[in-house]
């Protein structure tokens, strides 16, 4: 005669497996976790590379020439470290446009190489506002910076910039990290360029 129900080694066979199913599961679940917190960091650091990007790209397009005799609207200063790369800044007055860098007062915005990326930092003229810091991507350690002469008789792109009261018709911008440039050039086309 049989008894109904299970065995010492049925039972012990089944929580094993019971138990094999859960870590395989846990295991499967913490992936997916880690997974999704990669791809949350990324498009986050996606994000803010676009921001950086878009508000680079509306200050340069909004970037105006001298307002008066003996202004200064836009410098370049032309830079290398001691291995040969590039490190220019870029000083410019912009009229703002896009936040955070709003349309109520002119900015003196500067872009240059950092350790920490690329910063842009911008200072409202004539407003009692603090200055505005933005960093871009964390790898670009460099930049090389050609402007298009909008005047005539000079030749295209040029890599010094001798007319701080005008803005160039155009400006080429190159990122660079340690191991080289950073993907293609960035060309703007800047629409104040030759206005006096």
């Amino acid at each position: 005669m049989r008894r109904a129900g299970f065995t010492l080694l049925e039972l012990l066979v089944a929580v094993v497996l019971t138990g094999v199913v859960a870590l395989l599961v846990y295991g499967a679940a913490g992936a997916a976790m880690d997974t999704q917190a990669r791809l949350e960091a990324q498009r986050l650091e996606t994000r803010s590379e676009r921001a950086w990007r878009a508000t680079l790209e509306d200050a340069l397009r909004n970037a105006r020439p001298a307002r008066a005799y003996g202004d200064t609207a836009f410098v370049l200063e032309e830079r290398r470290d001691a291995e040969g790369r590039p490190r220019d800044r870029l000083w410019f007055v912009t009229a703002g446009g896009l936040p955070p860098l709003t349309a109520d007062a002119d900015w003196e915005v500067l872009i240059e190489p950092t350790p920490q990326g690329l910063s842009l930092l911008a200072q409202p003229l004539g407003v009692n506002t603090p200055p505005r810091r933005l960093f871009g991507p964390r790898e670009v350690t460099g930049l090389d910076v050609r402007l298009l002469s909008p005047l005539p008789g000079q030749p295209g792109w040029l890599d010094s910039w001798a007319f701080p009261r005008i803005v160039p018709e155009a400006i080429e911008l190159t990122y660079w990290a340690d191991a080289g440039p950073v993907g293609p050039p960035v060309v703007l086309t800047l629409p104040l360029g030759l206005v006096e």
